[in-house]
Formats: C-alpha cells, sequence, structure tokens
C-alpha cells in the first residue's frame, strides 16, 4: 500500500476557502395577520358570560343570611295565609303599586 503526499509540510500549499459575501435583500415590511372565526368568538363570549354567573353564584352563597329580612317574610306569609291582605283599601294598593314601579324603575 502507497501513500500519496498531498502537499508539502510547511503549509506552503494551503490556501483558504474564500467565503462568499452575504447579498442584502430588499426588505419589505410584512405583516401577520390573525383571524379568529365567529365560533371562537361566540366560545369566548359564552365562557365569559359563565364566569360572570359563577362569580355572582358565589358572592349570593357567601353572603350572610339576613334574619331580620327571613321574619319580616315569614310575618307576611303568616298574613296572606290568614286573610289579612286580602281587603285592601285602593291607598294601601295604590302605595304597594307605586312601591313597585319604584323598584323597577330604580327610583
Amino acid at each position: 500500500m502507497t501513500i500519496d503526499k498531498i502537499g508539502g509540510i510547511g503549509g506552503g500549499s494551503y490556501e483558504p476557502r474564500k467565503s462568499t459575501p452575504v447579498r442584502k435583500t430588499e426588505s419589505k415590511e410584512s405583516f401577520d395577520n390573525i383571524s379568529i372565526s365567529d365560533t371562537a368568538k361566540q366560545k369566548a363570549s359564552e365562557a365569559r358570560i359563565q364566569a360572570e354567573v359563577q362569580t355572582i353564584a358565589q358572592k349570593i352563597v357567601a353572603s350572610p343570611v339576613d334574619s331580620e329580612r327571613s321574619n319580616k317574610l315569614k310575618e307576611v306569609k303568616e298574613k296572606l295565609k290568614n286573610g289579612d291582605y286580602d281587603n285592601l283599601s285602593p291607598e294601601i294598593l295604590n302605595a304597594v303599586a307605586d312601591r313597585i314601579a319604584e323598584s323597577f324603575l330604580g327610583r
């Protein structure tokens, strides 16, 4: 087996490779676009509503029970059973109607 000589030991025949210069390309501004489907928007809306409902439900559950209100409701239920509210005067009926209207109108 014979080994042929490739080059000299002194490095006299070594030539480094010349690199090719990097070419600059024209930079064009490009923007990414995102589109969200109607189904995804609807799902996100439903998720927000569900989260709000859960938050409200947690607040209701966490709120303390008003014993005074409970007692008043029991009294009113007893008066309804006894017939105390069967024959009310027109003045009382108008006053009750006004209070109901105010509560709905937020006055």
